[in-house]
């Protein structure tokens, strides 16, 4: 049996829009993408970067209205696999659960495992990497239980101090500037060390990697039961998160281009941020970057925890599985007034996947996790109105369904293109997973009334 709770289990309404919008931002960590991902797409598309990363922005503000859209009609801590139960049916969300849960078990030892570079960097020593992550991983785990309210406070503040860091990088961009505007819309690549016009057909291709850089902004649907307005305010906590991640993101990366020396040399660099802080900056000034970074991906791993313990949560609430595991589930600590069952549920296999030496298959799968998602949050976008027509849409995207179609159109050939390029083993974990969700669903899911309901 999967009965639900005999109580239906309420987290405690005390978030603002700022608040939510602190703790996604956070999340979505731009420090790390700045200093991480886009040296990717510098390599690829050259100063194209910039406007592989505005192609990208106006691609994510298409999700973001999706999941704007259906963050209020369909408000719950579940978020995605809710959004797939009421518009495409009980298997089409538990194969999203499945899918998300994964992705949230792989995100943490992914961002962790590079953390010890930053932290060396900060404080001149060599502690090992794997050994840094597990403890980022278990101290996230460990502080994502507390009261919300308090995290928010400290993911806020760990944000400001991240930004921070990265107006460093906009002061010696834009206060040493060596390069004109217009090397901003005349994307350039090196080749056989001089500079030339970039293919667009490479600007496009880092399209994804911008993409990938701003991910996390829907993740404020999961916080919308934990808002005081009743979650009226998700919409725009959304919109705002993303907002204010491509400025945050947009910004120091522009002065990169505008502040280096030599462009093709900061282009041909393999640390293009390091570059430029050796150019205009000192050691102390380096070290304080890193400590920035190293910063921001704990302060990431922390929001991550927050939203993670939201859907096992909602899981539970909602009956997805056995008897014992929902009420466990469900359980809201009487001090920190918190899911803390929910929320420790996958500490110790996210604690152990950062003994996982192959960095690179997680990532590449857990990119591709990420894209399948933004694939089933934009057909719910798309047919909500349609098969939904007795529930209320009070936010509506503007212009729908364009933006629904586009988004839709956008993560489809990123699957594809991805499906493509993806190992064996990826394509059968992917369908193994599928197959489980199915088991689950028929076993479990059509037996649980609350489910059955939601």
């Amino acid at each position: 049996m999967s009965d639900a709770p005999a109580q239906a289990p309420a987290l405690k309404p005390t978030l603002k829009v700022f608040d939510v919008v602190a703790i996604t931002v956070s999340a979505v960590t731009p420090a790390s993408s700045v200093f991480v991902i886009a040296p990717f797409a510098i390599r690829q598309a050259g100063s194209g970067m910039i406007m592989a990363f505005l192609i990208a922005a106006v691609l994510a503000l298409m999700f973001a209205f999706c999941y704007a859209e259906l963050g209020r009609a369909h408000r719950s801590a579940g978020g995605e696999y809710v959004f797939a139960k009421r518009v495409f049916g009980g298997m089409a969300g538990y194969a999203t659960f499945l899918t998300v849960l994964v992705m949230l078990l792989f995100i943490p030892p992914v961002l962790a495992t590079g953390a010890s570079t930053y932290l060396n960097a900060a404080l001149g020593t060599q502690f090992d990497a794997q050994t840094v992550a597990l403890v980022i991983v278990v101290a996230s785990f460990a502080l994502g239980v507390l009261n919300i309210k308090l995290n928010a406070w400290v993911t806020g503040t760990c944000l400001i101090l991240e930004v921070a860091a990265l107006l460093v990088i906009v002061a010696l961009g834009y206060g040493h500037a060596e390069q004109p505007m217009s090397v901003l819309v005349h994307p350039q690549v090196v080749v056989d060390g001089a500079l030339q016009a970039a293919p667009w057909a490479l600007v496009i291709g880092a399209v994804g990697v911008g993409l990938f850089s701003y991910n996390g902004y829907g993740g404020a649907v999961l916080l919308g039961e934990d808002m005081h307005d009743g979650g009226h305010g998700v919409a725009k906590a959304v919109l705002w998160s993303l907002v204010l991640v491509v400025i945050i993101e947009m910004v120091p990366l522009s002065s990169l281009l505008i502040g280096a020396p030599s462009l093709s040399a900061m282009i041909a660099s393999p640390d293009p941020i390091g570059y430029l802080l050796t150019s205009h900056g000192s050691p102390l000034l380096a070290r304080l970057v890193s400590a920035g970074i190293f910063l921001s991906v704990f302060n990431a791993l922390v929001a991550i925890v927050i939203q993670t313990g939201r859907v096992v949560f909602s899981s539970g609430r909602d009956a997805l599985w056995t008897a014992p595991l929902n009420r466990a589930f469900s359980k809201i600590h009487p001090r920190w007034e918190s899911p803390w069952l929910a929320t420790l549920f996958l500490a110790v296999p996210s604690a152990a996947l950062t003994f996982n030496s192959d960095l690179a298959s997680l990532t590449s799968f857990s990119v591709l996790l990420i894209v399948l998602v933004y694939l089933i949050v934009a057909l719910c976008a798309l047919f909500s109105r349609v098969l939904r027509r007795d529930r209320e849409h009070p936010y509506r995207m503007p212009l729908w369904p364009v933006p629904a179609l586009l988004a839709t159109a956008g993560a489809g050939y990123l699957m594809l293109t991805l499906l493509a390029d993806a190992s064996n083993r990826d394509v059968m974990v992917l369908t193994g997973l599928l197959a489980v969700s199915v088991i689950l669903y028929c076993t479990t899911g059509r037996l649980s009334p609350a489910f059955q309901k939601l």
